[in-house]
């Protein structure tokens, strides 16, 4: 399936995107996961300012 242009409409700093169903889905992916867990580990460990949270 080629590439379809959809409208974006809810973001102010966008104004259209590109869907396409030949980008691979990384989700699942090793690499990704383990920098997910280290990522929520850390915030776990130090926290963000309360300024910082919204």
């Amino acid at each position: 399936m080629p590439a379809v242009k959809k409208i974006i409409k809810e973001s102010g700093f966008y104004s259209n995107g590109v869907v396409s169903d030949k980008v691979k889905d990384r989700g699942n992916d090793p690499y990704f996961v383990k920098k997910t867990e280290e990522a929520k580990e850390f915030l776990l460990k130090n926290p963000l300012p309360e300024h910082l949270k919204k």
